[in-house]
């Protein structure tokens, strides 16, 4: 029983630290919508926008950044128009650079 406990807390911890992407190349996307990451072909709405204000649409960079649940910070109330831009939820974005 000990060493079913011992190799399965490794693993509830990995799955419980899977919603941080760690130095990944993102495309960065902007719109009338607000701030996106696309990743893997998924774009992911950012919400401290103050982290990525240097870039442009189309640029490509690389990001530390954790999936939220809400967003509390800089871009809760950016919506400029009423278009709708499919995404994956909100991100805080811990660090970005041009790649």
């Amino acid at each position: 029983m000990k060493k079913v406990m011992l190799w399965g807390a490794p693993f509830l911890l990995m799955s419980a630290t899977c919603k941080k992407v760690v130095d990944r190349s993102t495309v960065f996307i902007k719109d009338c919508t607000g701030s996106y990451l696309r990743y893997e072909g998924k774009d992911y709405h950012i919400c401290n926008t103050e982290m990525t204000a240097t870039f442009s649409n189309g640029d490509t960079v690389l990001a530390i950044f954790n999936k939220i649940k809400e967003c509390n910070g800089t871009a809760k109330n950016g919506i400029i128009c009423m278009m709708y831009h499919a995404n994956e939820g909100w991100i805080q974005v811990e660090s970005a650079k041009y790649k």
